[in-house]
């Protein structure tokens, strides 16, 4: 073989290796590859119905087998986000019943607490997401396990349980993807907290004033009473002579009893307006306040009318009107 003929030679063998063969001249096909590449496409345009139809293609495939935990793990994937629960639980378990070694498994994993999460399943999620952080601490969804936890306690009402999660990932998780999730929890956790504490605040208020109309009521009900008395007794003076002046008392009593009433009528009016407050504020504390000084005051006009009283009595029983 001459020299030109061997140049020949390993030209050609050089320029078949320079080129691509395709895989399939070789009995294999990249139809699963393409397909399932097509499928995530679909996926992240958020195209999810056609995405489950392009992973399905592969899973009905007999050639494509190799694919098939790809394609159960994606097809999950896809009825979490359409939020098809159902079937979202039912591939998932599929996936992680059969595939235990899969690159996917631990985020397969995490899904689970998630989905268990959706599904209302709080405690099963807690316990499944401790039990993820614990056996892949160094999975890049730590930071969203920890958040599932804290929302999963948030819907338990625990909000001091939740808070300390939240607090976590802000501190140790600054960069994470749920980050901007935690910080706005954490602000709603301490905007619940301090509407309690305004509830609570408003039904002290609230027990307080029906303790202060019930109070004047009762006080009412004492000066009907006494003026009752009074007319009765200056029936019996009139018939006597009695002086003018007597008269001009039991009439004062009247008009302080009128008044007492007209300012029991605005005790229970602003008793009914903290009733209707939806959202209360640092001024329920001042007008508990107007209502004590306002009880204190009556409790005087009280002692004025007691006084009034001895007064009627010392005039009735002197010498000069027997």
């Amino acid at each position: 073989m001459s020299r030109s003929h061997v140049t020949l030679i390993l030209l050609v063998i050089m320029i078949i290796s320079a080129i691509k063969i395709p895989i399939s001249v070789f009995g294999e096909s990249e139809k699963g590859v393409d397909q399932l590449r097509e499928g995530i496409s679909l996926f992240k345009q958020g195209d999810y119905q056609q995405a489950v139809l392009s992973f399905r293609s592969i899973i009905f495939d007999p050639e494509e087998e190799v694919y098939r935990p790809d394609a159960y793990f994606w097809i999950f994937k896809a009825y979490m986000a359409m939020d098809n629960l159902e079937d979202a639980e039912r591939n998932l378990e599929f996936f992680l019943n059969n595939y235990p070694d899969h690159i996917y498994f631990s985020e397969a994993l995490y899904q689970k607490g998630r989905l268990l999460f959706k599904q209302g399943e709080f405690e099963n999620a807690i316990q499944l997401l401790q039990n993820f952080i614990s056996s892949y601490p160094d999975s890049e969804y730590i930071p969203n396990a920890y958040f599932w936890i804290g929302e999963s306690l948030y819907s338990f009402g625990q909000l001091e349980e939740a808070a300390l999660i939240f607090t976590k990932i802000k501190e140790d998780y600054p960069k994470s993807f749920k980050i901007e999730a935690s910080l706005y929890r954490l602000s709603l956790i301490e905007f619940k907290k301090r509407e309690n504490e305004l509830l609570k605040l408003l039904k002290w208020s609230h027990e307080e004033s029906l303790k202060t109309i019930e109070e004047f009521q009762r006080r009412e009900k004492t000066y009907e009473q006494a003026i009752a008395s009074y007319q009765k007794r200056l029936s019996n003076l009139k018939q006597e002579g009695v002086h003018s002046n007597l008269i001009k008392e039991i009439e004062q009593l009247k008009r302080e009893n009128a008044s007492l009433k007209s300012r029991i009528e605005i005790l229970k009016n602003q008793q009914m307006s903290l009733q209707s407050e939806q959202a209360p504020d640092e001024s329920l504390m001042q007008k508990s306040e107007e209502l004590e000084k306002k009880l204190k005051l009556l409790q005087i006009k009280e002692e004025a009318l007691t006084l009034k009283e001895s007064l009627l009595d010392l005039i009735e029983k002197s010498p000069e009107k027997r």
